[in-house]
């Protein structure tokens, strides 16, 4: 992904927080004859140690991605608030764009043991149904229904060895621009629109 430096994030801190508001990531690698393979799946950012970070998660076994993992770099894509720009908010330039977050993590994978899926499992499940009115645990499936389950799925554990971590948020505009920018896309509102005025509110004072 291509990077200025002006649109570069380089805070750990940051990143990690992206990726786990917006852990449903896209799966990249490449499978023996040149064919690119993707999956959109969840992903979690994991602390195994005291600064030492990893991505874990699943896929369908029936799913040949995973036979390609131990060949060669993966990339996880994690993305989520984009909004289109219209130069009308500028008060010369004329040509619109479009501001987005994306982080991309490339890593080694390795295929994790049966006992380490259930554990990710576990945490994952923990995770996301904290906030259910009655959430489930994996104590509560039967061992035959949770033994099928784990043969039918692969888990990963990726290895981070770079993050290429990208806040395009009109950071190459003047004050009166940037302000016009935040100010449109309030009043446009919806989500994502809201979200990315919200971030670059965060970052400039206006």
């Amino acid at each position: 992904m291509y990077t200025p430096k002006y649109n570069q994030e380089k805070d750990w801190n940051t990143i990690a927080a992206f990726i786990r508001e917006n852990s449903f990531a896209m799966l990249v690698n490449t499978a023996p004859d040149g064919v690119p393979l993707a999956t959109h799946l969840p992903v979690e950012l994991v602390e195994k140690t005291a600064g030492e970070f990893v991505l874990q998660g699943h896929i369908a076994k029936i799913n040949p991605q995973w036979e390609s993992f131990t060949t060669g770099t993966t990339l996880v894509v994690f993305t989520a608030p984009h909004a289109y720009i219209s130069s009308s908010w500028y008060e010369k330039d004329k040509i619109p764009t479009w501001n987005y977050i994306a982080i991309h993590v490339y890593g080694q994978i390795r295929i994790q043991e049966t006992a380490e899926l259930q554990h990710s499992l576990e945490q994952l499940m923990n995770r996301y149904e904290a906030a259910s009115a009655h959430p489930v645990h994996m104590r509560d499936i039967d061992d035959k229904t949770l033994h099928n389950n784990l043969k039918a799925i692969v888990g990963f554990e990726l290895t981070i060895t770079e993050v290429n971590a990208r806040y395009k948020l009109s950071q190459n505009r003047n004050d009166r621009d940037y302000a016009s920018v935040v100010t449109h896309l309030k009043e446009a509102g919806g989500e994502n629109a809201l979200q990315i005025a919200a971030e670059m509110e965060k970052r400039r004072k206006l």
